[in-house]
């Protein structure tokens, strides 16, 4: 087989992307659906704005390799750019919700059910990791924009990174629903949604076959840093730390 040939065979795999980016965004929606819709009323304007420039950028990862598919390279190139100002825009807003999880801390009662504190101070620690390896993962996708499959790549994987939070919830509201209060453990949604997590992104670095690749590498090693988020956020000098990062913030 000729170099062309192989060429056109890689491609290939790139032809129906956006018909699986659909999958990936219909999961992060319907995940976060009875987190947002059901409150819109009262969200602050930080998740609104949040939320919408999420929604947006995955739209983006959809719209995108439709055009790849069709041959209209340029019109690519034109939203590439608005897609790169609203993953920065994402960034931006993310960082702003840090103070979410320690509020929630702040508001911790140990004599009601549910997990213990240091569950929230981990889930800062884990939500701004998360938002900086997005962030690479942009930066990444910009340096080697003029080669698709490392550009590609780190835009799926960024989309994989960003999706633990919203399918943590879903996970959340699906086991609360399925068992009677008194069985319910945070537990069950962490694993859960580590299982689903994991298996659609192998799912994907099969298909791309992208399982040696430093962005695969990053989306593993956040699963781990995931898991680690109980005994993180019970150390009191990270705790402290958080305190003081977020006021300065």
């Amino acid at each position: 087989m000729n170099a062309p040939d192989q060429m056109d065979n890689r491609m290939k795999k790139y032809q129906s992307l956006y018909a699986w980016m659909i999958g990936l965004f219909a999961i992060v929606q319907v995940s976060i659906f009875y987190y947002y819709w059901p409150r819109f009323t009262t969200q602050t304007w930080e998740i609104h704005f949040h939320y919408w420039l999420v929604t947006a950028w995955y739209l983006m990862l959809i719209i995108q390799p439709y055009l790849i598919s069709r041959g209209n390279i340029q019109r690519h190139r034109t939203l590439g750019i608005i897609g790169f100002v609203l993953a920065g825009g994402v960034i931006f807003t993310g960082m702003s919700l840090l103070d979410v999880p320690l509020k929630l801390a702040e508001a911790h009662d140990p004599t009601r059910p549910g997990p213990p504190i240091s569950f929230y101070y981990g889930t800062l620690i884990i939500e701004a990791v998360s938002m900086l390896a997005f962030g690479f993962a942009i930066l990444k996708s910009i340096l080697h924009r003029k080669e698709i499959h490392e550009h590609s790549w780190w835009l799926i994987a960024g989309a994989f990174y960003m999706m633990p939070p919203a399918l943590g919830r879903g996970m959340i509201v699906f086991w609360r629903r399925m068992l009677p209060p008194e069985n319910f453990k945070p537990l069950f949604a962490l694993v859960s949604t580590e299982l689903i997590y994991l298996g659609l992104f192998l799912w994907f670095a099969s298909r791309f076959g992208k399982f040696r690749h430093a962005a695969t590498a990053i989306g593993l090693l956040l699963i781990v840093f995931r898991m680690l988020r109980v005994p993180m956020g019970a150390s009191e000098a990270i705790q402290e730390f958080l305190h003081n990062w977020i006021q300065w913030r």
